[in-house]
């Protein structure tokens, strides 16, 4: 029986993008670094380019062992932002400059980057949380006009991020699936593509 995909397609007209967005992947993608991915945008310019961190693909390592100069306790997870410098390490947070000086807002009080000497004093500390932030290995990039593009293609679902806690503890494929409940009932078909849908 043949799949059909049109029913797995992104609705139209999309909202704009905006830093501080996600970007949510249609199912049928099959892309290593891409599959069932949520994206957070970071840096959005129409004459720039796109800069955004994959939120929900774990490195399977901890930054303990690829960052010299830690002495925490906990082990420090690590997630693959996107395919782009993957031997850069980017970071999202909820300390703002109070903590982390130099870091700029997305909004919704989460911010990127930042001094990274505070950032290791905040990781090294005893008031280190998890869940305030969150380390990624490279990045995914879009030059100029190349995501409007894609969004025409219907690649990519448009969402503001409501729920910064659960961006902030985000890993696999749940996370995609909670976002795409969270788009409501016009993409209740997503949830019933298999994720190897050529070999059902």
């Amino acid at each position: 029986m043949k799949l059909r995909a049109d029913i797995f397609g992104v609705l139209q007209p999309q909202r704009t993008p905006h830093e501080g967005d996600l970007l949510i992947v249609e199912p049928l993608l099959d892309e290593a670094y891409f599959k069932r991915s949520v994206i957070l945008l970071i840096e959005h310019k129409e004459s720039e380019g796109t800069i955004g961190l994959i939120l929900n693909k774990s490195a399977d390592v901890v930054l303990n062992n690829v960052l010299p100069g830690i002495d925490c306790k906990h082990e420090i997870p690590l997630y693959l932002g996107g395919p782009v410098e993957t031997d850069k390490l980017m970071y999202i947070h909820t300390l703002g400059n109070d903590i982390i000086s130099d870091s700029l807002s997305l909004g919704n009080g989460l911010s990127v980057g930042g001094n990274f000497n505070d950032v290791m004093l905040y990781i090294n500390s005893k008031a280190y949380d998890e869940n305030r932030i969150k380390f990624f290995a490279g990045y995914c990039g879009w030059q100029p006009g190349q995501l409007a593009n894609e969004i025409d293609e219907k690649t990519w679902v448009v969402a503001a991020l409501d729920d910064v806690p659960s961006a902030m503890s985000a890993c696999g494929n749940a996370y995609w699936v909670q976002i795409v409940k969270h788009l409501g009932k016009h993409y209740r078909a997503w949830l019933n593509c298999p994720s190897e849908p050529f070999y059902n």
